[in-house]
């Protein structure tokens, strides 16, 4: 299911991603989510966000993957997450703006802007999948 899982992805980018607060409660954020070359679900965010703060605290969260539908095929996945920050994160980065906008900008304006928003790599590694997306 965990593969059935990262196809559905490969065509659906909107997912609400749910990481754990300190205070043992639940934060949710929209973001957009791609498989990068290696089969890995992945997504940006900056290292200052809410987001961040609580997967580099643990690591464990869900993914709510949806379709521009609303009755559409929808699945959660169970993961856990890396936070790849930078300089480690510039090549990814690289590759998710590339394929989620078609082009980037000048390599040296690219860099400067990522270290400006302190942009991170979020790699997601399934455990386990649920939803209407597997049975369809």
């Amino acid at each position: 299911m965990v593969s059935e899982a990262v196809d559905f992805v490969r065509s659906h980018a909107r997912a609400v991603l749910m990481t754990h607060r300190r205070d043992g409660g639940t934060q949710a954020s929209p973001i957009r989510v791609r498989v990068d070359e290696s089969g890995t679900i992945v997504a940006t965010t900056r290292a200052t966000t809410a987001k961040a703060r609580n997967l580099t605290r643990d690591p464990s969260c869900a993914l709510c993957v949806i379709s521009d539908a609303w009755r559409g095929p929808w699945l959660t996945i169970e993961a856990t997450a890396e936070i790849v920050a930078l300089p480690d994160a510039l090549g990814q980065l690289h590759a998710f703006y590339l394929a989620r906008d078609g082009k980037v900008d000048d390599q040296a304006d690219f860099e400067e802007m990522m270290q400006n928003e302190q942009r991170i790599i979020i790699r997601f590694t399934p455990v386990r999948s649920s939803g209407t997306a597997l049975t369809t």
